[in-house]
Formats: structure tokens, C-alpha cells, sequence
């Protein structure tokens, strides 16, 4: 891990300081506190665009209250570009990680610094948040970050002003009305289904409200087959409502369309599909990046993902990306302890790309009805469960949404595709 250290005097100090970067190249383990800083933090991120953008207000009014200045660098292909990073001794100083299943690998290994060791109180900062969340941050009673952002991917989004489109509050009339608008000029749905996650998160929302939420979470750490019944009826139901009848583009043009794509087909100014379900953070990108011309309520909105089975009930599927430092100085222990903070809370949510875990951040932080009704979905659920995925140790999330792609392509793989996957995972988990 690289550093740069305050200046010292005198050749002892010099070798004092060296002994001391030697001994830090991965996550102190002994506390004391961070070093100087060099005035700049660098923060890797998967974001672009609104996301990005919104995220840069957040550093902006950071280096204001600070001085110190920030370097945001964008990777989609974010694990392999941190892995690369660390293998060559050029680790960013503070990254935003969308897997809590990366935060305990790289925890784990002594890649992250923990807040203790960053000099900072993290029961003080834990008091902000909600247990659910400092779960995500916390690898063996030890806290590693902050949840930066949280959402609700419990959402099925439409146009109001789409008179084919209502919402529904159970599975059956959702397939009702996808049934009958098959033949329609337009598909019901889009679907940007290269970039993986997206099925995963139809399988999530599936599967929570078919199984429950205790098989969900058994499923997801390990402790229930891939290859149990229950996986293979959800998957069943879910190639059912999405297929090449259905979707936009049939099930190839999906598996080339990524995420924004996907948005693009329902909201774009000449849209191919009715509705697109994917997380609350779809609002904010639309308005930014796909159509600026959308009003909340009129020509974009969303309803909650139905019920499928009333003695399930409604399990809400939520995500949460994990700020975390792999360098260990004062400018980067203020940067953390920032966005930590209901202020900086209140200037991202009120962007619109977001919704904030921070208990500090109230209901007139949020700038229109889309979020803040994705805010009070999340705050007011009577069952959470994380985005599955994102809680699979290792590669294990990537491989399990390349497992969704080729299921959807072709649904009479699945069985072998399941047994494959099931011993990738009892060796992920055994390590």
C-alpha cells in the first residue's frame, strides 16, 4: 500500500518512518490512529453519470468544509479493478463497494482499514444507523466503513400516463397483464440483462416472497443447496414472465442491452415496453441520464413488487454500498467520518439518485415524490432482506448472475447449470 508520510528530521525519524510504512502496506491491526495526509483522497467507485454526479455534490461540499480535495475514479468492472490495484501496490485510498460480500473478503485479508484504526469512533458512527446496516459494515465484531447509500429493489416501474399499465398488488395480476399486453405494439417489459445483477434481482424479489425470508437468508450464506426445489420454482416463475414474448428485443437483445438500456426502453422520448423492474435508484437516472422531460408522477412512477404468496408476505429486497478505506491517513479518516454524517446524507439525497440509511436524514431531505416514497418503503418494510449477490462471498455473485443469464437464455439448462454452481459454492463458502 502506498503512503506519503508527514516530513520528519534527522536520519533516525527517516528510518522510524520507513519502518512504519513497511509495516502498514495492508490494514493496521494495532490502532493509533491515522497519519498526515496528503491533502487529496482518491475514491473508486462503480458509478457514472447522475450517479456520479450526485455522488461529486457530496465531495464537493466535503472539500469546502476541509480543504482537502478529492479524485473520484469510475470502474464498472470494479472487483477485478481493485484486485489489480492491490496486486501492484496501488490500492485507492477510499472505495465505495457495492458487495458486503467483497468487504468481508477483503477485511478478511487485511486490505481494509477499520474505523478503530483510521482514529475514529465507529460505535459514535454505528449510532447513526440501524443494525441492519452496520451488519453489512462489521467482519468479525470489527466495523470496516459506512454504508454510503441504501435502495429498495423491490420496485416495478411504469408511466402513469401509459393507460395499459396499472399498478397491481399481487404476482398473478402482473402476469395477467404482461399475458395481455404480449401482443401489444409495444413488449411489457424491458429488461438490461447484460449486466447481470438485473436477474439477479428479479430472482431475489422472486424468491423472497415464494420461500421467506429465512430461506432466503439460508440460501444466501451457504446454508441451503442452489439445487433445493424451492430455487428451481422460483426460477420457473421467472422465466415464465420473462421470455421472448415478453421482453423487448426477445431474451438476445436483452443479454446485450446493460442497465441503462433497460431503462431507456420504457422512459426514453420513443419507448419499446411498458415496464421495467429494477431498484428505487432507476428514478434518479431516468430524470438525469435517459429522459430530463419525465415528471415524477405523471410520466414516471413506480409500484412496490407484488405479493406472490399472502402467508410469505412482502419481504422488501435492498441494497447498500459500503464506503471503505485501504489507506490509512487523516484526510482519509475525515473523508470517511463525512460522508458518514447526516450533513452530507442530506446534500446526496437531495439529488434525487439516492436514498440515505443515516437516521439523521429526514423525509423534507428528499427533492420529489420518487424518492421519498422509495425512502419510506425502505423505512417503514416489516422484513429486509439484503440483495443476495451482493451478500455471496468471492466471485461467487458475478458467477451466480452468469448462471441467471444463461437460465433465462435457455430454461431447460437449468438443472445442470444449478449443479455446477452448487459446488462452486460449497467451496466459496468452505474458504
Amino acid at each position: 500500500m502506498i503512503k506519503k508520510y508527514a516530513l520528519s528530521f534527522g536520519a533516525l525519524v527517516l528510518a522510524l518512518s520507513l519502518a512504519v510504512a513497511a509495516a502498514a502496506c495492508g490494514g493496521s491491526d494495532d490502532g493509533g490512529g491515522s497519519e498526515a495526509g496528503t491533502g487529496t483522497v482518491s475514491v473508486l467507485s462503480l458509478w457514472g453519470g447522475g450517479e456520479q454526479e450526485a455522488f461529486q455534490k457530496v465531495l464537493t461540499a466535503f472539500t469546502a468544509e476541509t480543504g482537502i480535495k478529492t479524485k473520484y475514479e469510475s470502474a464498472r468492472d470494479f472487483l477485478p479493478v481493485v484486485r489489480s490495484r492491490l496486486a501492484a501496490g496501488n490500492p485507492p485510498m477510499v472505495a465505495i463497494i457495492p458487495r458486503p460480500g467483497i468487504v468481508a473478503d477483503l477485511a478478511k485479508e487485511g486490505s481494509l482499514i477499520s474505523l478503530d484504526d483510521l482514529g475514529l469512533d465507529a460505535d459514535a458512527i454505528n449510532d447513526n444507523y440501524s443494525e441492519a446496516w452496520t451488519n453489512l459494515t462489521t467482519v468479525d465484531g470489527t466495523t470496516y466503513g459506512v454504508v454510503a447509500k441504501a435502495n429498495s429493489k423491490s420496485v416495478v416501474w411504469y408511466r402513469p400516463d401509459d393507460s395499459k399499465v396499472q399498478p397491481v398488488e399481487t404476482f398473478d395480476e402482473l402476469k395477467t397483464m404482461t399475458d395481455g399486453l404480449k401482443s401489444d405494439a409495444q413488449k411489457p417489459w424491458a429488461l438490461g440483462a447484460k449486466d447481470s445483477w438485473t436477474l439477479t434481482d428479479w430472482f431475489e424479489n422472486i424468491y423472497a416472497r415464494t420461500a421467506g425470508a429465512d430461506k432466503y437468508n439460508q440460501l444466501f450464506s451457504g446454508e441451503l443447496d442452489f439445487t433445493d426445489q424451492s430455487v428451481k420454482d422460483a426460477l420457473t416463475r421467472m422465466t415464465d414472465i420473462l421470455n421472448n414474448e415478453t421482453v423487448s428485443g426477445g431474451i438476445d437483445g436483452a443479454l446485450g442491452l446493460d442497465f441503462v438500456g433497460g431503462i431507456g426502453k420504457v422512459f426514453s422520448t420513443n419507448p419499446t415496453a411498458h415496464m421495467y423492474m429494477e431498484g428505487g435508484f432507476v428514478g434518479g437516472i431516468a430524470l438525469a441520464d435517459v429522459n430530463p422531460d419525465l415528471k415524477p408522477g405523471t410520466t414516471i412512477d413506480f409500484f412496490p413488487f407484488p405479493t406472490i404468496d399472502d402467508a410469505v408476505g412482502d419481504p422488501l429486497v435492498g441494497g447498500g454500498d459500503v464506503t471503505a478505506a485501504f489507506v490509512n491517513n487523516e484526510d482519509v479518516a475525515k473523508l470517511i467520518e463525512y460522508l458518514a454524517s447526516p450533513e452530507a446524507g442530506k446534500i446526496w439525497v437531495s439529488t434525487g439518485a439516492i436514498v440515505s440509511p443515516n437516521k439523521g436524514v429526514t423525509a423534507d431531505a428528499y427533492p420529489n415524490e420518487l424518492v421519498k416514497k422509495e425512502a419510506e418503503q425502505v423505512t417503514g418494510a416489516t422484513v429486509f432482506v439484503f440483495d443476495g449477490s451482493d451478500l455471496l462471498p468471492g466471485a461467487l455473485g458475478e458467477d451466480w448472475g452468469t448462471l441467471l443469464q444463461n437460465v433465462i437464455k435457455d430454461p431447460s439448462s437449468m438443472d445442470g447449470h444449478l449443479d455446477q454452481f452448487q459446488q462452486q459454492a460449497e467451496d466459496a463458502f468452505a474458504g
